[in-house]
């Protein structure tokens, strides 16, 4: 499987995931345009893009579904009240191109299998996606919360791109307005740099897992900071000392490295 992020963070986000003949986005959160001079600058024609799957529908997620869809042909799969709520933030979507999951029911695209779990979001009815071919790949962010049932669905993963959104202090002392500090710290808001370390902490195996911290905020966080408040808790939990392991952080504008699983 190869794995690449090719934007993160609250300008936009859109995943790319390869396995045999399949190739996949997760997300289109910046222009159409933005996204081909990304896919393209890693070597991805957009044409060879066998389907976008959607997270939610706010618009650093959704932008250009609708655009990259009529464009290249590509089928579009996302839950029902999803696919609802898009009709205000996405722009035609053909309907021969439209497919529609249930959260936490498993289905077969290809070479994948993809299993939609749930996050709790200030959304219609968000999602994160565990995907698996040869290996698993488990994709989470924009959520205030992880729980259970999503941990058990995640666990087994040979990387997990998990959001890092925020630093708490960050966040508390600077320019947004207090019910908006709320909303991003409350349980459908999104996960701090130490909620994404907790949540890590129940899911390292000691195998030498991949870990992308993703969705980082401007405003709010720092790649370096998420990576060290991250990196310190996890060892002073003992579970990062003396393993191969790899920790980094997505970058915000452009695609990140290529991970081959």
């Amino acid at each position: 499987m190869k794995f690449i992020s090719i934007a993160s963070g609250s300008s936009g986000n859109c995943q790319f995931l390869e396995y045999n003949n399949t190739r996949i986005l997760v997300d289109a959160g910046l222009s159409g345009r933005k996204i081909e001079e990304n896919l393209k600058s890693v070597g991805i024609d957009p044409e060879t893009i066998d389907a976008i799957f959607v997270t939610h529908e706010h618009t650093d997620h959704a932008k250009s579904v609708g655009v990259l869809s009529r464009r290249h042909n590509i089928k579009v799969f996302t839950n029902l009240e999803t696919l609802q709520a898009m009709e205000v933030t996405v722009k035609k979507l053909k309907a021969e191109n439209v497919y529609i999951f249930e959260n936490n029911r498993p289905f077969k695209f290809k070479d994948l299998y993809i299993n939609p779990i749930d996050t709790f979001h200030d959304c219609a009815k968000g999602c994160g996606f565990a995907i698996e071919g040869d290996k698993k790949v488990s994709l989470i962010t924009d959520t205030g919360w992880v729980n259970t049932e999503s941990l058990q669905k995640m666990e087994g993963s040979k990387l997990y791109y998990i959001e890092a959104n925020h630093d708490v202090e960050m966040l508390i002392n600077g320019r947004y307005t207090w019910p908006t500090k709320k909303r991003i710290m409350s349980t459908k808001g999104h996960l701090s740099n130490e909620n994404s370390a907790e949540v890590l902490e129940k899911l390292l195996k000691k195998e030498g897992e991949q870990i992308v911290l993703a969705h980082l905020s401007t405003e709010n966080n720092m790649p370096e900071l998420a990576q060290k408040t991250c990196t310190d808790f996890l060892r002073g939990k003992n579970i990062l000392e003396d393993i191969d392991y790899k920790l980094d952080v997505a970058p915000r504008y452009v695609p990140g490295k290529s991970y081959d699983l």
